[in-house]
């Protein structure tokens, strides 16, 4: 007979009967006295607990019999499993087409006489069998059938007690390997915290030194602020003074060179003290003490306009403002962006222009900006502050270089400046967790667009 060993149904039952570790093992008592109890039930003189895997019928319990297997080809089992309900029973074997020729009935052991109950476990997979054999042509009564289906769900019985006690061993095993590497994970976590406390303590000190060193570096540059503030202005302001009066003294009688020397030293130290303000307003942006609190954009511009009221009133500057928001900030540095701002704008409009200056504000979404304009994580509101102009623009090109210290456009004589206010402007809106950028075209205007972390309301 073909038995169809690679079908998915075969596949399945080879698995469940591998399932049980059960193949090659050692003789048990528990199923010697079941093949004991059916050869004397069913008067034979073999009786086997055969389980049948993809090349062989195997003997769990060989009573009668020597062999420990045989070839499934010859397998009277191999036939016994095919149908699990029913106990397989060749009365003769000479006389089954199915069996005359099998080797294991025309010489030893001589299986005349087969009769074998399935051996089908919980999930109706057949195993093997539960057989008694004889040497001669025999019949079982209906007593004896039932005596070997009983015998037979005792070996079952047998094969799920031993795959429970396998789990439960494995179980075992693997709470005992959990348990070993929790209390190895306990101890590497142990040393860890042992580690870590050393390294806390190791660094809390470097923090406290540098803390330490920090504040006496704002002390330094505090010290500085002083000094440039009065001290390097003083020696300035004396320059400024001497040629005036060497100008007002002299200037009648003197050929226009001296004058021109005069003016030009005179100049110079008008700029050079409009550069150390400038210094000395960018340094403190970080230094100083910031006061952040709730701010209203409104009040911080109506005190820049009034400290441009002179500018304006000379240009003729027209400013229109929107009706602005509130926010967590510093007054005085939010006033330090808005008067450069303004002032820059105002500026950078030719002379024979009056100004037009309009500040437009929108309330924004963080979700709605450009991903490439970076905000804390807490931000979900941000204030987006426009300050448009009609000046001369410049190339967008040139975009990250005016944000720099000391980087200018044109030339002193075109316009007067230092080159800080625009770096300030970039250093306050960074304190304040936003965003400073600016669209522009020569000869166009300048939009200076601001944004700003706000309430959520």
């Amino acid at each position: 007979m073909d038995f169809n060993n690679t079908s998915s149904g075969e596949r399945d039952r080879l698995g469940a009967l591998r399932g049980y570790n059960i193949l090659d093992s050692l003789p048990e008592q528990d199923y010697d006295n079941i093949t004991y109890l059916a050869a004397q039930i069913c008067q034979t003189p073999i009786s086997l607990v055969s389980l049948v895997d993809d090349a062989r019928q195997w003997f769990k319990s060989n009573h009668g019999l020597d062999a420990r297997e045989t070839p499934r080809e010859y397998s009277f089992c191999a036939h016994a499993i095919l149908d699990p309900n029913e106990t397989f029973v060749i009365s003769d074997s000479r006389e089954d087409p199915r069996f005359a020729e099998n080797p294991l009935v025309t010489g030893d052991p001589h299986v005349i006489f087969y009769a074998g109950t399935p051996l089908v476990d919980e999930d109706g997979f057949a195993l093997g069998s539960l057989c008694v054999i004889d040497h001669q042509p025999k019949v079982l009564t209906q007593e004896q059938l039932k005596a070997l289906k009983i015998l037979a769900s005792q070996v079952v019985n047998l094969l799920k007690l031993r795959r429970r006690n396998k789990e439960l061993s494995e179980n075992v095993a693997a709470q005992v390997i959990s348990r070993q590497k929790i209390e190895q994970s306990e101890s590497q976590y142990r040393q860890l915290s042992l580690e870590l406390e050393g390294r806390v303590e190791l660094r809390t000190r470097e923090l406290t030194a540098l803390n330490e060193d920090l504040v006496r570096l704002n002390y330094n540059l505090r010290q500085f602020a002083h000094i440039a503030s009065h001290d390097l202005q003083e020696p300035l302001r004396k320059i400024q003074s001497f040629c005036s009066l060497l100008t007002k003294e002299f200037g009648a009688g003197v050929d226009d060179k001296p004058a021109f020397l005069l003016s030009r030293i005179n100049a110079s130290a008008q700029r050079m003290s409009a550069l150390v303000k400038d210094l000395l307003a960018y340094s403190l942006v970080d230094s100083r003490q910031q006061k952040y609190g709730p701010i209203s954009l409104n009040a911080v511009m109506t005190d820049v306009l009034e400290t441009l009221a002179y500018e304006i009133q000379e240009r003729e500057a027209a400013i229109e403002i929107d009706k602005l928001g509130m926010l967590e900030g510093d007054k005085a540095q939010l006033a330090h962006l808005f008067q450069n701002l303004i002032s820059n704008a105002i500026k950078f409009t030719p002379g024979e222009k009056p100004p037009r200056i309009h500040i437009e504000h929108i309330r924004r979404n963080k979700a709605d900006l450009p991903a490439e304009l970076k905000f804390p994580d807490s931000t979900q509101v941000v204030h987006q502050i426009n300050v448009r102009d009609e000046g001369i623009g410049f190339d967008i090109k040139y975009l990250d270089r005016i944000f720099q210290v000391f980087q200018r456009l044109h030339t002193q004589s075109d316009f007067k400046g230092t080159g800080i206010g625009l770096a300030i402007c970039e250093r306050v809106v960074s304190n304040h967790g936003g965003v400073i950028t600016a669209i522009s075209n020569p000869g166009q205007g300048s939009t200076f667009c601001v944004y700003l972390p706000g309430y959520a309301e």
